[in-house]
């Protein structure tokens, strides 16, 4: 056989090779079994612990008296983040796990369009959602410094509510049906937005989604956290007793703690959300798609999906309010988790009542009869 004819023979088992995988017939194992193990496990445990977590911190907030007795609005924007950190471990973690086992995308076009949208919501939900969360204390350290005792209306915080889930609605939609369009691509682990061409529509894509969406609410946490700073070490009226009351003084130390942990909330957000940013950047920037190193992806989105997992571990250390109720939320279920169990306690708690009826009327029947005898 000549070189010609190997040659040819290579060329053919090239395209041949490539063909099948273009049609499905043969997969390619991107991430290795060890890399698919670490992963899936990391997504599970995130899985597990964020919908666990999120949804005790909605019943603490709903249930528990010593968490509603301390709300002075901002157990309604902890509801709406943790609302959107169990939708994204419901409707967006699951997908992505199976898709990381699969390598491909299987539940066709439209629900890679709602994978998109989903995404989109959920992610800059959460992040609008810190962004009022900052205006929202500054109002209240403002109102404070002014030892007015008032809240800030909760009809302003149903609306600053309302604005993040509206905004990112209208951003998820006009994503995925003006500006581009929803696909799967190799070497990721969910559907998003098509591989930019460099037209008017993806770099208005990309240059509104990081300054709306990332820069500018980033910048307008800092500016209000550096002003609540500024409020409570360099204002007077924290440090002269005489012209708020002893209440108010104790509730700016609550303020101050609430606001400490506050900060932590968006620094762990910060944190697991930059690998995001930075993928998302360099893929942009990127001319040979091919290039990109396949685990990039599912490092970049699980380490922004393990923010939804944070935020009750953080409540749970730094707010004593939000660790009993966790506690007695347990012990409730722990204790209705067998009817028996439940039926027993309150049978025994029905006959104690009977007993010590009894007992008192015995015991005014022996008074009666005394005072008669007398």
């Amino acid at each position: 056989m000549e070189v010609g004819d190997l040659d040819f023979d290579l060329n053919s088992t090239i395209m041949q090779n490539s063909s099948n995988i273009t049609n499905g017939t043969t997969k390619l194992d991107y991430y290795g079994v060890t890399l698919t193990a670490v992963f899936s496990v990391w997504l599970i445990l995130i899985i597990i612990f964020a919908v666990i977590g999120n949804i005790l911190v909605m019943l603490a907030i709903l249930l528990d008296k010593d968490v509603q007795r301390k709300d002075n609005g901002t157990n309604l924007f902890l509801f709406n983040l943790a609302f959107s950190d169990v939708m994204t471990a419901v409707c967006a973690a699951p997908v992505s796990l199976y898709t990381l086992i699969h390598e491909e995308w299987h539940f066709g076009s439209f629900f890679c369009s709602l994978n998109l949208i989903l995404n989109v919501i959920f992610l800059f939900t959460s992040i609008h959602s810190l962004m009022y969360i900052s205006i929202h204390k500054y109002l209240s350290v403002k109102r404070l410094s002014q030892c007015e005792k008032r809240p800030v209306n909760r009809y302003v915080c149903y609306g600053m509510i309302a604005a993040s889930w509206i905004w990112a609605v209208l951003f998820a939609l006009v994503t995925t049906f003006v500006l581009t369009e929803a696909e799967y691509k190799v070497k990721t682990t969910q559907c998003g937005p098509k591989y930019p061409i460099f037209t008017v529509k993806s770099v208005t894509l990309s240059l509104s989604n990081l300054l709306i969406n990332l820069v500018l609410p980033f910048i307008i946490m800092l500016i209000m956290y550096l002003k609540i700073f500024y409020i409570i070490r360099g204002t007077a009226v924290f440090r002269r007793q005489s012209s708020c009351s002893d209440s108010s003084l104790k509730w700016t130390a609550g303020e101050k703690a609430a606001i400490n942990t506050l900060i932590i909330v968006l620094a762990c957000f910060v944190i697991c959300w930059l690998p995001y940013l930075f993928y998302t950047n360099y893929v942009f920037f990127t001319a040979d798609k091919d290039s990109i190193p396949a685990f990039l992806n599912p490092l970049a989105y699980y380490f922004g999906f393990t923010n939804s997992a944070c935020n009750p571990v953080i409540y749970a250390f730094r707010f004593p309010d939000f660790k009993r109720g966790y506690l007695e939320i347990l012990k409730k279920f722990t204790c209705c988790s067998s009817s028996r169990a439940c039926e027993s306690v309150q049978k025994t708690d029905v006959d104690l009542r009977e007993r010590i009826d009894l007992i008192e009327n015995n015991a005014d029947n022996t008074k009666i009869s005394k005072d008669n005898i007398q």
